[in-house]
């Protein structure tokens, strides 16, 4: 992939970056040499100019680096700039408010779900944001209704990727997938039945522009024990209403 690329210093440096995660946030020089194969000094020379620029940081207790305030800062500025998520970020708080439960936003990504943000009921608190955050997509209410409405050929990519097993009521059969997208595209919405976490449920529905594509997706996620048919009714009633009226604006 390399051999294809012009500025092979600047395709090096992003690299590094793509390496800084959830699931590992800070990364010292040695580990990102070996991990990505580049010479040690040219990694402490990419960071080091990382560092200097402010999109990295170095953790004075382990000497090891990590994600700097001026990719929260460019993060921020994604986030305001997307005109659709100014116009459901009302429909999605008024659903959270209304049941009680998170509200989540998000569109596909590389093969995965990115959520952009999440509304809370008024009644909860949080700090945690969830502008950048990533998940599967097919074993999340998001994600799935976002692969129902996808081209066959997406759905393809993610299933030769290999279905990752989460839980144990995690779909990892890629015929028994197809057919759970055939379903949810029937019904309208999609169910995450503790498919990624362990006692959270979640429902969720494509936003789709005036020509049928994929815009995002929206979806409501809670405690299983309060997931029950009846509420998962409500809940679809709910979006459904949200969606139209949000689709009708695109």
């Amino acid at each position: 992939m390399e051999e294809d690329v012009k500025v092979k210093s600047l395709f090096r440096a992003l690299k590094i970056m793509d390496c800084f995660s959830l699931e590992k946030p800070e990364w010292g020089i040695t580990e990102l040499s070996q991990h990505l194969g580049f010479y040690k000094s040219n990694v402490s020379n990419i960071v080091t100019t990382f560092v200097k620029a402010g999109y990295l940081e170095q953790n004075e207790d382990n000497g090891k680096y990590r994600l700097g305030f001026k990719i929260l800062q460019l993060g921020n500025i994604i986030s305001s700039n997307i005109s659709f998520r100014k116009l459901m970020i009302p429909y999605m708080q008024e659903i959270a408010d209304k049941v009680n439960e998170i509200v989540y936003l998000a569109v596909p990504y590389e093969g995965e779900v990115i959520y952009l943000d999440s509304c809370l009921p008024k009644n909860q608190l949080s700090t945690r944001s969830m502008l950048g955050v990533k998940a599967p997509l097919h074993c999340t209410g998001i994600g799935k209704a976002m692969l129902s409405v996808l081209p066959e050929e997406t759905v393809s990519d993610v299933i030769s990727r290999g279905l990752k097993k989460f839980t144990d009521n995690t779909i990892t059969n890629p015929e028994l997938l197809l057919q759970e997208l055939a379903e949810t595209r029937e019904r309208g919405y999609s169910l995450d039945r503790m498919e990624h976490e362990y006692g959270i449920k979640c429902i969720g529905m494509p936003i789709l522009n005036k020509r049928k594509q994929l815009i995002a997706a929206i979806s409501v996620s809670g405690p299983s024990l309060r997931f029950d048919e009846e509420k998962i009714r409500e809940l679809s009633s709910l979006l459904k209403q949200a969606v139209t009226e949000i689709e009708n604006k695109l």
